[in-house]
């Protein structure tokens, strides 16, 4: 009868350890989509969706052919970027973002009511401005943070760099280069 309580007792403690166990992984998951990494990885993934809106708008109302080819350059790059950044938020359990955020609908919106030339300047002063924040947002993250997001971050950087050149160039009269 000893024995019987003893294996009952071992059972019953490894069972509390186990259970213990999966409450703590449950917690720590969700301590995980809290972090600053899965903020990041979420604010990357939208802003991803964003741009490639974005690009597309550009190019089905874009007046120059600079801003068309720039906004197929943000739908490629931005399409590429956002692949990899969901698979990185799924591997780390963090669920990316499939649709812009509500300020990144209203400036979209805003671009849309837009033609012609106003449409090209507002989308090339709007894109200096967005990767200019991006940027600095990439740049932090790839300061710190988990080592697979920091290097995601370091990964991006170059070519949103690009972007904000050639944005920078089509605000300023010139033209698009995907180099």
């Amino acid at each position: 009868m000893a024995r019987v309580t003893e294996k009952l007792a071992v059972t019953l403690c490894g069972a509390f350890v186990l259970s213990a166990f999966g409450v703590a992984s449950a917690q720590e998951v969700a301590l995980a989509t809290d972090s600053p990494d899965a903020k990041f990885l979420t604010d990357a993934a939208r802003g991803d969706v964003a741009e490639i809106k974005l690009g597309q708008l550009a190019q089905q109302k874009g007046e120059s052919e600079g801003i068309r080819e720039f906004g197929k350059m943000l739908e490629e790059d931005h399409s590429k970027a956002g692949k990899k950044t969901s698979e990185l938020a799924k591997d780390l359990n963090v669920v990316p973002p499939a649709q812009p955020s509500a300020e990144q609908m209203a400036k979209y919106a805003e671009l849309e009511r837009l033609s012609g030339a106003e449409f090209d300047h507002a989308f090339a002063a709007e894109m200096v401005k967005g990767h200019r924040d991006e940027i600095a947002k990439y740049e932090k993250q790839a300061q710190s943070g988990n080592s697979k997001v920091a290097k995601l971050a370091q990964d991006t950087l170059p070519t949103l760099k690009h972007h904000l050149e050639v944005a920078q160039g089509l605000e300023s009269g010139g033209d698009a280069r995907h180099d």
